[in-house]
């Protein structure tokens, strides 16, 4: 995601699905008297993080949103502002080390991960990786695909993948969620907003690329009748604490 004001134009799936599980998970976390400290993972545009969590939160000091886009942080510095919310610029991946969530955590402290584990997009941009006008740019495709997009149980894998961390596990799922996008422009534009590959892609060729990608999706019979398109696709939920 490089366009952030295209991404804050055309996220109404993730702020649909922010909402409703922040709304059924937060209440179940333990919150300090005194308030907390709360690190966002890939706030992205800061629009979830200020609009939807910061709202729902109980009792909180400071808020931090970090994400791997400069663009995205400094727009998000820049339009949502807040005495208590600041964004900074991280790559959790390949931060200094050590540098992943579980050491983040104080002890006893929770994490609350919500991802896309299946998607058909991820099946598209493996499709598309393999054609060869597309191929060289999109060499690391398996970067953007989700690790569980073909495992036949993602939340128990995830499971094993925290244990393994050291997490203590409170609840983990990987329920299907379904979309539906109005019309192709929208859908087209919510494409654009988190293609990864088309920013490397020459400008004369990206429309190309965006209607391949569609034709791509139409082939998963995610078309309704009424010409609306329809996404089904599974989130991963997983609660997760680091012991005391």
């Amino acid at each position: 995601m490089e366009d952030a004001q295209l991404y804050v134009s055309a996220n109404a799936l993730q702020r649909r699905d922010a909402l409703v599980v922040l709304t059924e998970y937060l209440p179940q976390m333990v919150w300090q008297e005194e308030g907390e400290a709360v690190l966002d993972v890939g706030c992205g545009s800061g629009d979830v993080t200020r609009n939807l969590l910061m709202p729902l939160l109980p009792r909180v000091e400071q808020v931090v949103g970090v994400d791997v886009s400069t663009e995205m942080v400094n727009f998000a510095s820049k339009t949502f502002q807040h005495n208590s919310l600041s964004f900074q610029h991280l790559d959790i991946e390949r931060g200094v080390q050590p540098r992943n969530i579980f050491q983040l955590l104080q002890p006893g402290g929770e994490a609350l991960l919500v991802f896309l584990a299946r998607n058909p997009l991820f099946t598209v941009y493996q499709n598309m990786s393999e054609k060869t006008q597309w191929q060289p740019y999109m060499q690391d495709v398996t970067s953007f695909i989700s690790v569980y997009q073909h495992k036949t149980d993602p939340a128990q894998a995830m499971m094993d993948a925290a244990e393994d961390v050291g997490f203590e596990i409170v609840s983990c799922e990987a329920p299907q969620f379904e979309f539906v996008f109005e019309n192709i422009n929208y859908l087209r534009n919510a494409i654009k907003a988190v293609n990864p590959f088309l920013k490397r892609i020459p400008r004369q060729q990206q429309d190309t690329f965006l209607m391949e990608c569609l034709s791509e999706l139409a082939k998963l019979k995610t078309q309704a009748e009424d010409g609306k398109t329809v996404a089904r696709y599974n989130l991963m939920i997983a609660h997760l604490q680091r012991p005391e």
